[in-house]
């Protein structure tokens, strides 16, 4: 006769599941940390990939032109072109006019010396002075009856000097806007003072002789600087004023 069950004989201890044995590994918590990561790192690289294809189909509806946005306000200065000087452009000098008082004709006699000129108008730009030949650096201006004449402003501006060179003669240096100084030489009278402001066309002497350009009859050298360096005056003189005292000749 087989033996019956007792009921009070204790049950056998069944064994973990996989799960608990599964977490009681060391490297279980690692493994579960680091597959955790990769997920949310895929999930991001997902998010931003939706994005861009977001922005592809933005362009695709606008027949492939991208859409700006708004810009930022623009300055005052740019929206005014004339009143805006583009970058490393110079300011050309307001148009200066011919240095002598009204009334007076004469005609130009030396001339400013350039390197681009034939040797032949070169050699007539070179002042002899103790055998030694020197480059003009700016215009002569003689009164067509030999005799002396006043002297006027070519423009505005300050008075920076009044000197008597033994050489030049009486000499006055006037600055202007944009850097620019007419220079008035061989003067035998001056009637300014420096830091006078004088108007265009006004006043500032007479013309007379030097021991520099001793050859020369009574006249005014006159030069023009800009930012400092000597150009050819003839180049910001009035071409207008320049005509109308050839016609009356």
């Amino acid at each position: 006769m087989e033996d019956q069950k007792n009921p009070n004989q204790p049950i056998p201890f069944k064994k973990a599941s996989a799960w608990k044995t599964f977490l009681g590994k060391k490297w279980a918590f690692p493994a579960i940390y680091i597959g955790t990561a990769a997920i949310i790192l895929a999930f991001v690289m997902w998010y931003q990939s939706s994005l861009t294809n977001t922005v592809v189909d933005k362009a695709n509806l606008t027949n492939g032109v991208t859409v700006n946005e708004p810009a930022a306000e623009t300055p005052a200065s740019e929206a005014n072109p004339e009143e805006a000087i583009p970058v490393g452009a110079e300011a050309k000098p307001v148009e200066l006019s011919w240095p002598v008082a009204s009334g007076v004709t004469y005609e130009t006699g030396m001339t400013f010396f350039d390197d681009s000129l034939s040797k032949e108008e070169q050699q007539k730009a070179l002042v002899k002075y103790d055998d030694t030949f020197i480059p003009h650096t700016g215009i002569d201006l003689v009164s067509t009856d030999g005799k002396p004449f006043d002297v006027a402003a070519a423009l505005e501006g300050k008075v920076l000097t009044v000197e008597n060179d033994p050489l030049v003669g009486n000499q006055v240096e006037i600055e202007h806007a944009n850097k620019v100084v007419t220079v008035y030489q061989s003067l035998d009278k001056v009637v300014v003072k420096p830091g006078d402001q004088v108007a265009k066309g006004q006043m500032i002497g007479t013309a007379g002789k030097n021991v520099y350009e001793k050859d020369a009859a009574a006249h005014l050298h006159f030069e023009v600087r800009v930012d400092g360096e000597a150009v050819n005056p003839e180049e910001y003189l009035s071409a207008t004023e320049a005509k109308e005292q050839a016609e009356s000749r």
